[in-house]
């Protein structure tokens, strides 16, 4: 029983660990998995809709309201947004402030009829007004963007030890091997000789002063005489 409770166990860790989010889908703190960029996009142009939308109405310029829920509505993506979609959050408070402001003055009637002119001072006035919490906003995402990508790092990447261990191990494979000496070489290239089998005769050693065997001429087999070569007659005996 007791081995079956410690596998169950190993079972549950393991699924644990299957199940655990990835580092790169995780939200700022915790670790439950972030919301993907669109909705960081939504969660900052929604509210900043919404209260250009009361600003607008009650005194023709944003005020507070939008200043509030706009810089809210961008640090609430740039914190819960997934770690591999950070770019999004953190350039997107001037592009929402463009998108928002002159399209609800637009809506809203807040452009003075009179011209070119007093169309472009009806809506040069809400996003001068706003530019204050607009620049302030992006460099707080911005911060909190690079605070990220530096604290939010894969806990499985390779120490600098191992990278420079591996590096030196890919060098020391490249290099060629060492050449051995022509002596060596040569040495390795004879062949050993053939042992003698046991109870084999010795060849019999030549005796001192014996004159050395002529060499067989080319083509000859044993036991035949050479083409072109005649065999010396005796001498005749004279009767």
């Amino acid at each position: 029983m007791s081995d079956v409770r410690d596998r169950s166990a190993a079972f549950d860790d393991d699924i644990e660990d299957y199940d655990a989010v990835p580092w790169n889908y995780r939200a700022i703190f915790g670790s439950f998995k972030g919301i993907p960029w669109w909705a960081a996009i939504l969660s900052a142009l929604v509210p900043a809709f919404i209260g250009a939308f009361i600003d607008i109405n009650s005194s023709k310029t944003v005020g507070w309201t939008f200043n509030a829920v706009f810089f809210l509505g961008a640090l609430a993506g740039i914190l819960l947004v997934q770690r591999r979609s950070l770019f999004a959050p953190m350039v997107q408070p001037p592009l929402i402030l463009a998108a928002t402001v002159p399209t609800l003055v637009l809506l809203t009637g807040g452009v003075q009829k009179g011209g070119m002119s007093a169309m472009a001072l009806g809506l040069a006035k809400p996003l001068i007004d706003s530019f204050p919490v607009m620049a302030i906003t992006t460099g707080v995402t911005v911060a909190l963007g690079i605070i990220r990508i530096v604290i939010q790092k894969d806990p499985n990447r390779p120490s600098k030890d191992e990278v420079r261990e591996a590096k030196a191990e890919l060098k020391s494979r490249s290099k060629p091997a060492p050449r051995k000496p022509a002596r060596e070489e040569a040495a390795e290239e004879e062949r050993p000789r053939r042992p003698r089998p046991e109870g084999a005769p010795a060849r019999r050693p030549r005796p001192e002063g014996a004159p050395a065997r002529r060499p067989r001429p080319e083509g000859a087999a044993r036991g035949e005489r050479p083409a072109g070569q005649r065999r010396p007659r005796p001498p005749r005996e004279d009767r």
